[in-house]
């Protein structure tokens, strides 16, 4: 894979790109989580199995049974499935259908049709009413969400959560990364290749984000492959308190 620093001010033909990637990347993403969860292949190591665990423990401790939550950017719904298992009613959201159809399959097998509803769309204007969901997650999707329109997206996330409820992030983060903050990837999948938009925040400008469009954050760890955030949605009154203490 190669880096470069994103500086066209043009995010349509990068995002195109990014989404054409990850539909011919589909049927190499079971095995992705796979390798991660077992630590093999690019994710060889002990540090990696410990951030794998570390998501899915607080993933679980964030689900209650028969709590309606929604998984944003779900992918072949690895989440969406641990959520459910925990007794949770998941609807699992993705603008690519091919994902959704591997969803589709794997809540058959494991018998879990009544627990998961998979749903196609973007993510910028979900279709639901306001304050519908105990909670929300986002798994290595906000790094892919163009940093111009970061706050927008969440605020439609924020949208759909009831008050009090939660949002859960898992992503990558800013370690000095060679291409800078704002960067394109060039990956090949069956030899071709694409360019896939990335953003890294750092730990306290995700902090801040997120108090600035969701509310309390509640939990941050970083660990050595992702960063984890746990906020809650506060009432407006809340909010506005908050922006005024961060500016």
């Amino acid at each position: 894979m190669k880096r470069r620093a994103f500086t066209a001010g043009d995010y349509s033909c990068i995002l195109k790109s990014t989404r054409e990637y990850y539909r011919e990347y589909k049927d190499q993403y079971v095995m992705f989580y796979e390798n991660w969860a077992k630590g093999k292949a690019e994710f060889s190591g002990s540090e990696y199995v410990r951030g794998y665990e570390t998501v899915a423990k607080i993933l679980s401790d964030m689900a209650r049974a028969d709590e309606s939550v929604i998984d944003i950017g779900c992918g072949v719904g690895r989440w969406s499935t641990l959520l459910a298992e925990r007794g949770a009613h998941v609807t699992s959201i993705d603008y690519l259908s091919a994902m959704l159809q591997d969803l589709a399959q794997t809540c058959r097998q494991r018998e879990l049709q009544p627990k998961i509803s998979p749903v196609v769309s973007d993510g910028f204007y979900l279709p639901f009413t306001g304050d519908v969901f105990y909670g929300a997650t986002l798994n290595w999707v906000l790094s892919h969400i163009p940093v111009t329109r970061n706050r927008q997206f969440l605020n439609e996330v924020r949208r759909v959560v009831r008050d009090g409820g939660w949002l859960f992030i898992s992503d990558s983060y800013w370690r000095g990364q060679e291409g800078g903050k704002e960067q394109v990837h060039t990956r090949q999948v069956s030899g071709k290749p694409y360019e896939v938009y990335k953003y890294y925040y750092e730990p306290g400008e995700l902090v801040t984000l997120l108090q600035k469009t969701f509310g309390a954050v509640r939990h941050v760890q970083p660990l050595h492959y992702e960063l984890i955030s746990v906020a809650t949605k506060c009432s407006v009154g809340d909010r506005e308190n908050i922006d005024a203490r961060i500016g």
